[in-house]
C-alpha cells in the first residue's frame, strides 16, 4: 500500500532538492549557469552550438547568456569558430580544458543518484517532472505576460517587433 503525500509536501522536496542543486553548482569556479551553458555546449548537435541556440534552450534573454559565453571564452574553456551557415552567429566549442573542466561536473552527483533507479521508475520520475516543468514554464510566461506590455505589435498597431516570438524549448 502506498502512503499519501500530498503536492505541498512534493513541493517543498523538489524546493529542498533544486536549492541543493543549485548550491552544488558553485563548484570548480564557476557559477551554476556556465557549468549550464558548457553542458549544453558538450551535448548539443554542432549546428545549435551558439549563444542564441543556448538562451533558447534556457527560455532566457539573449544578454545575460552572451555575458555567461563571454565569459567561459575568457576562461579558456569555450572557443568560437566560424559558423558557415551564418556568419553573424559564431558556433562554440569546448576547449580541452572545457572538458576537462566538465570532469568534475557537480552534476555527476545527481547523475549517480538517478542511475540506480530501475528504468521504469527513472522514465516516470522523469515524465512527471516534464508536466510539472511545463505546467510552470505555462504558468510564468503567463504571469510574465500579464506584467509586460504588449511589444509584439509596433507603435501603429501593425505586427512585428521585439517578443514577436516565442519558441523556448518548445513550450
Amino acid at each position: 500500500m502506498t502512503a499519501q503525500v500530498s503536492a505541498i509536501e512534493v513541493a517543498a522536496q523538489l524546493e529542498r532538492a533544486s536549492r541543493l542543486i543549485h548550491s552544488v553548482g558553485h563548484a570548480g569556479g564557476l557559477y551554476p549557469a556556465q557549468w549550464s551553458a558548457l553542458r549544453y555546449f558538450a551535448e548539443a548537435v554542432p549546428a545549435q552550438r551558439t549563444t542564441a541556440a543556448l538562451a533558447r534552450f534556457q527560455g532566457m534573454n539573449l544578454g545575460p547568456v552572451a555575458r555567461t559565453v563571454r565569459t567561459l571564452v575568457e576562461k579558456g574553456l569555450l572557443t568560437r569558430v566560424a559558423n558557415p551557415a551564418n556568419r553573424r552567429a559564431d558556433l562554440l566549442e569546448l576547449t580541452q580544458e572545457g572538458h576537462a573542466v566538465l570532469e568534475g561536473d557537480p552534476r555527476r552527483s545527481l547523475v549517480a543518484r538517478l542511475s540506480v533507479l530501475a528504468p521504469e521508475t527513472l522514465a516516470g520520475f522523469s515524465a512527471t517532472l516534464d508536466l510539472v516543468l511545463k505546467g510552470l514554464f505555462q504558468d510564468w510566461k503567463g504571469m510574465a505576460e500579464a506584467e509586460q506590455p504588449d511589444v509584439s505589435r509596433g507603435a501603429d498597431g501593425g505586427a512585428g517587433g521585439p517578443g514577436a516570438s516565442d519558441a523556448a524549448r518548445g513550450w
